[in-house]
């Protein structure tokens, strides 16, 4: 057959979108043999590459694809894609900024939201709030910029910004539900102000069978649950989940099963000895702990001190992890299984540390003391304190039953699977309470433990002892974190702009009557009302 360029490029899609990377490969490769100054091909030679793991073939594809069409913006786009997937943020930002000069002159609202999109991967949101606003001016109906900028001004504490766009969306699309859920998160709301009709008419107007109503499940619900009508809230959680956990089928045994051989492997190392002499220059204070429990909470405290940088909720150090065990940052989470686990030695442990502030620099830029506050971290914990002996540990703790609740009435966006399920819910905080008990019992000294609920009712003691942990000087500041103005991405994103407060100690009484299937497997694990045990 007489197959043109575009002809190959059509079959290679076909078979990367099939996953059959094999035959797309192949297919790639006899269409550059026949047409080897089609930038198209060696763009998909690019993609194919970075899914095989074939990093330096995948960099060098795009490149040539940007030589055979220098002008082509989308090429430059996908070289700083390929960078940021590999972590690798200063060429990326390099490509980003010669991609910008391309877009002064040829330019789309398409074009601008990709690039918004990369700036924000790249962490520099100014940049990406610029570029959205950009679309915006082009197409001023563009649904996708609006919500893509408002979602960026939640995250700088622009919540009155936000919420005019994810409004202006919903009303030139009333079915928008991606708007509707984004909405509900943005703040508590009254009755006068709930904007129940606007979620249940998007309810309506979705197909029955439509992945949108896992989203508005979950809206409805927290705005139920701000107007205090608790039954109505649980049955729309509940109902969100179950669709969600149909999706998404989950085998507690794996969860638990890491937790063990990770804890069986730490014991296999040699005992922590700190020498004073075995520093890096950059301190990380990791904060642990379930989510949605006040570990951003405990992140804006420290980050307000003068000496800390934040880097946010990292991957850096689970990504360490995939690459000391052979796999590619690409892997993902769920590369990180106990086979990874078993295959670690002493000595790539040991190479952990430089790596991982490598890809921790991405965010905190050398930053002499930093946090990482990614809750998932307290997994590895044994692991952290052996690559970095002089790391310090916050865990936040909070009571179980508030815990359960505040993680099975939460949608995330990846990861956290035990939390569609009040039973797995149960079955899962027990095994990390008790993961947590033995980090503690092997690391007394590293391994520091606040209660969220004496964190809001005696603030300042609690600050106090924390700063002390983290070998901090006193810094008032840290009384004052909901005046700190840095970004944060977190599903907290719009409660850290407020003062402390304490209207979510004992949250879960007022779900009381719907947990008693919870409350059934927090018994058999020992765990009863109001313990707060560490």
């Amino acid at each position: 057959m007489n197959q043109n360029s575009s002809d190959y490029h059509q079959m290679v899609q076909t078979s990367l979108a099939a996953n059959n990377i094999d035959k797309a490969a192949s297919i790639c490769t006899d269409g550059l043999t026949k047409y080897p100054s089609d930038a198209q091909l060696w763009s998909d030679l690019s993609q194919i590459s970075i899914r095989t793991g074939q990093n330096k073939m995948a960099i060098n594809a795009i490149l040539k694809a940007i030589d055979c069409e220098p002008n082509n913006v989308w090429h430059v786009f996908q070289l700083a894609g390929c960078y940021l997937q590999l972590q690798v943020f200063r060429p990326a930002i390099r490509a980003l900024d010669s991609a910008s000069d391309l877009l002064n002159v040829h330019s789309n609202a398409q074009q601008w939201n990709k690039y918004g999109e990369l700036r924000y991967m790249a962490n520099q949101l100014d940049l990406a709030v610029l570029a959205h606003s950009n679309a915006l001016k082009i197409e001023p109906d563009s649904l996708s910029s609006r919500n893509q900028l408002a979602a960026l001004l939640r995250f700088k504490g622009d919540i009155s910004g936000a919420e005019k766009l994810h409004r202006e969306v919903i009303e030139l699309e009333p079915n928008n539900y991606q708007a509707c859920y984004s909405l509900s998160q943005l703040r508590r709301f009254k009755t006068s102000d709930a904007p129940i009709k606007l979620l249940e008419r998007c309810q309506q107007q979705l197909e029955p069978g439509d992945n949108g109503h896992i989203m508005l499940h979950y809206a409805i619900g927290k705005i139920y649950e701000d107007i205090g009508n608790y039954h109505q809230a649980f049955d729309h959680y509940s109902q969100g989940a179950a669709i969600k956990r149909q999706q998404r089928p989950y085998n507690i045994s794996q969860d638990v099963g890491l937790m063990k051989t990770v804890l069986e492997f730490s014991d296999a190392q040699p005992a922590l000895n700190p020498s004073p002499t075995e520093t890096h220059e950059q301190t990380p204070i990791f904060i642990v702990g379930l989510p949605r429990t006040g570990t951003t909470l405990v992140e804006r405290i420290l980050a307000s001190h003068s000496k800390v940088v934040s880097g946010g909720e990292l991957n850096a150090f689970p990504m360490a992890l995939l690459e000391a065990g052979g796999k590619p940052i690409a892997a993902g989470l769920e590369g990180l299984d106990q086979n990874l686990v078993k295959s670690l030695t002493p000595k790539t442990l040991k190479d952990l540390a430089s790596r991982y502030l490598q890809l921790a620099n991405n965010y905190v830029n050398e930053a002499p003391i930093f946090v990482d506050k990614l809750p998932y971290n307290f997994l590895y914990c044994g692991l952290i304190l052996h690559a970095f002996p002089h790391a310090k540990i916050v865990h936040v703790n909070r009571n179980p039953f508030d815990a359960a609740l505040s993680n099975f009435k939460m949608l995330f966006d990846r990861g956290y699977e035990y939390s569609y399920c009040l039973k797995d819910t149960a079955d899962f905080i027990a095994a990390y309470s008790q993961l947590m008990l033995q980090w503690k019992s092997r690391f007394p000294e590293q391994i520091y433990s606040i209660e969220y609920e004496h964190l809001v009712s005696s603030q300042e003691q609690q600050t106090r002892e924390l700063l002390a942990f983290c070998q901090l000087d006193w810094d008032p500041e840290c009384l004052n974190f909901h005046q700190n103005n840095s970004v944060s991405q977190t599903a907290s994103a719009s409660q850290v702009r407020e003062p402390i407060y304490s209207r979510s100690v004992d949250l879960w009484r007022k779900f009381e009557t719907q947990l008693t299937p919870l409350m059934d497997i927090f018994a058999k694990h020992g765990i009863k009302p109001n313990d707060n045990k560490d």
